[in-house]
């Protein structure tokens, strides 16, 4: 018995061979972005393979190289924070007044704590003066060293780092004033990382 198998039309082979040209353009430069932040190999081309194959029903338009770099960027950034929400959702399930809730409701608790979470953390990185907020966000952003931040911001190192410490102490000390529990180092730690990358303009 043999299956009727419908062949591709000439517009759906264009579209692939579209694909397969932005695949070779583009998959070396989001490599490196997906892996400064995850740093799994794995987790990495597994993300990037569904990323490209969701040009196949994105709204990007093909014909513009323009438009599928942005439409591949944002598609990463999204699925990196969504990688990193999870994480959080697992920290702060964690905590031990979540673990005194019902079982029934710890799934959307945590939910909500995470976003709150997250929200406490971007108010205060905004009220940070801008040359603090500058400097944070460049180490987080773009996981600038010292030495690459003082050159570009024509800073001494030392100032570089006093600025990245009090801005971690005041972001630590905002978390833990919103919580009547001490937060996790890893899930403060993963809500500034989702903050930094909710920040980021391509």
């Amino acid at each position: 018995m043999h299956k009727n198998v419908q062949a591709a039309t000439p517009m759906q082979t264009k579209k692939k061979q579209l694909i397969e040209l932005f695949y070779d353009k583009f998959w070396k430069e989001l490599y490196i972005v997906a892996f400064r932040r995850l740093r799994s190999e794995e987790d990495v081309e597994d993300m990037l393979q569904d990323i490209f194959l969701s040009l196949l029903t994105g709204n990007a338009d093909l014909q513009s190289e323009s438009s599928v770099r942005a439409f591949l960027h944002l598609r990463l950034k999204s699925r990196i924070i969504n990688f990193y929400r999870k994480q959080l959702i697992h920290y702060t399930f964690e905590q031990d007044a979540i673990l005194k809730s019902e079982p029934a409701d710890q799934d959307s608790e945590t939910r909500l704590m995470t976003r709150e979470l997250e929200g406490v953390v971007m108010d205060e990185i905004t009220r940070m003066p801008e040359k603090m907020k500058e400097i944070f966000l460049l180490s987080r952003n773009e996981l600038k060293t010292t030495d690459e931040i003082a050159l570009q911001l024509n800073l001494s190192n030392q100032t570089v780092r006093n600025q990245i410490s009090t801005a971690i102490k005041r972001v630590r000390l905002a978390v833990n004033n919103y919580s009547q529990q001490d937060v996790s180092p890893q899930a403060i730690h993963i809500a500034v990382t989702i903050v930094a990358l909710l920040l980021i303009k391509y």
